[in-house]
């Protein structure tokens, strides 16, 4: 199996993302072009992971363009997991952000996938808690 990772994705591709993020369980509702549209130019770095013409895992960067980089988003398709995709789309995020001279790259590792993040590098920040906002009533 060969696996093509690029940087640039087409607007005929978008539905292809929306598919990945219902797939993986962060959304349930449909999203529109726009939405699709608007994550992918907001971010700072826009990987995907293809197998021909299937669209099997993406994962992006936020950044500030200067100093900070955060890796987020990380979707492997569940039929092409296990086959180092999900690493070989965050070497593509890291090589992106050095290469603009970032210095501080972080992120949240989800239930299970922390050994994916320590083979490109990443250690567990001790002393330090992830946190969400949660509106208060």
């Amino acid at each position: 199996m060969t696996i093509k990772y690029k940087s640039k994705i087409e607007e005929k591709e978008f539905s292809k993302v929306c598919d990945l993020y219902k797939m993986s369980g962060w959304w349930k509702k449909s999203c529109s072009f726009e939405q699709i549209s608007k994550l992918i130019s907001g971010s700072f770095c826009f990987v995907t992971a293809w197998s021909g013409d299937d669209l099997v895992g993406m994962g992006r960067a936020l950044s500030d363009a200067f100093n900070d980089a955060y890796i987020q988003d990380i979707f492997v398709d569940e039929n092409y997991r296990k086959k180092g995709i999900a690493t070989g789309i965050v070497k593509e995020l890291l090589n992106y952000c050095i290469s603009k001279n970032i210095q501080w790259i972080a992120l949240i590792a989800a239930p299970g996938s922390v050994s994916v993040y320590e083979k490109t590098g990443f250690k567990k920040m001790d002393g330090y808690t992830p946190m969400q906002f949660q509106k208060i009533d």
